[in-house]
């Protein structure tokens, strides 16, 4: 059976080679990402566009029925199978490689059940708990015909003391916010996934109102966008008082970034996705909730403070692409490299390129709704 486009999922060495193939797929298709998406709808799959561009960026296998989903998108149905067990024999050599390393067959770690008995012994002294200790003391003076000793009460009370000044110890060297549970949620620091660029504190989660700096009679909300005779529902910027709703939820993630919820009273709860290819590229659109909780980086926001601005003053950065992108306002939907920081109402949102020329085009006010 001919495999589409000529390709043969079967030769693929590598996840990177399997993926690599993947990205020829979708090529061979002609399709972009927004029509897999809506090729996929038809045939009853979930094929968000952004999840599909993050996996085609990447060489690590992506999951069985987002691989089937694109298929089907592309092309006949029969080929799933040729495609399916392509990955499932590259994740089983995986598997195997994995279970061969040293890590994990123990040359370079103790097992799993030695590295309790460590976890149980008192930090920093190499010494065991008191149980161990009492039975060796115990030991040690029925030989000598002692019975037993006082020393491991001792013994006890000295790994006590240990572990007492070590928590001690820590609480101090704790930033205030983690001491205090500080309920604002800034946190410290946190390695963002997967650059492992730190993330900084960003503003108070919540319900919000965002204003552009270059407009700030004007809110983020919901509005249409018109490229080619196609229209779609993104963030634009309206009058505040014509902004909700929908109203506006800043969520601050376990990783510092937020996600942008979104909740409008007929379509319901949702996040602002950036938009990966297609003539809406870049542009903010609403996704609802459940298209939300896959950890989708295009979903996913770092809120920094906006150099040189006030204490309320923030940019906002896809965490999706390696370059630089900030969020900012483009005055015409048809033109992408239309002016920054339009004042008028119903100018886009769309990621692009952090600039320090007319910054403030991208510089937002985030207040407390």
């Amino acid at each position: 059976m001919a495999i589409l486009g000529g390709l043969e999922p079967g030769g693929a060495r590598t996840s990177a080679e399997y993926v690599g193939l993947l990205r020829r797929l979708k090529e061979h298709s002609g399709l972009t990402y927004r029509q897999l998406e809506e090729q996929a709808a038809e045939r009853g799959d979930v094929l968000a566009r952004s999840t599909l561009a993050d996996v085609l960026r990447r060489d690590a296998l992506p999951r069985a029925e987002l691989v089937a989903a694109l298929v089907r998108a592309c092309g006949p149905g029969e080929d799933v199978a040729e495609w399916l067990a392509a990955r499932e024999r590259l994740a089983e050599d995986e598997r195997l490689a994995a279970a061969e390393r040293p890590e994990a067959s123990g040359a370079g770690h103790a097992p799993e059940s030695d590295r309790a008995l460590d976890a149980d012994r008192v930090p920093g002294t190499g010494r065991a708990p008191e149980s161990e200790a009492a039975e060796g003391e115990t030991a040690k003076g029925e030989a000598a015909g002692g019975g037993r000793t006082r020393t491991a009460p001792l013994v006890a009370l000295a790994s006590l003391g240990t572990v007492v000044l070590l928590v001690i110890a820590a609480v101090v060297l704790l930033p205030d916010d983690e001491r205090t549970g500080d309920s604002k949620g800034a946190g410290p620091e946190v390695p963002m996934s997967p650059a492992a660029t730190p993330v900084a504190a960003g503003p108070t989660p919540g319900w919000s109102r965002v204003r552009p700096v270059g407009a700030p009679t004007l809110c983020l909300t919901d509005g249409e966008a018109r490229v080619d005779g196609d229209t779609k529902t993104v963030a634009v910027q309206r009058p505040c008082t014509e902004a909700v709703p929908p109203r506006t939820y800043l969520q601050r993630e376990s990783d510092g970034l937020y996600l942008i919820k979104w909740d409008h009273p007929d379509h319901g709860p949702g996040c602002l996705t950036v938009l990966d290819g297609g003539p809406f590229h870049g542009m903010l659109e609403p996704w609802p909730w459940k298209a939300c909780r896959g950890g989708s980086t295009a979903q996913r926001f770092r809120i920094e403070p906006a150099p040189g601005g006030g204490t309320d003053h923030w940019r906002f950065r896809p965490a999706q692409d390696a370059e630089p992108l900030c969020v900012g306002i483009r005055e015409s939907a048809e033109d992408p490299d239309g002016s920054q920081g339009s004042d008028k109402a119903g100018a886009v949102a769309v990621a692009q390129r952090c600039t320090v020329q007319d910054a403030n085009g991208q510089v937002f006010i985030i207040e407390p709704e």
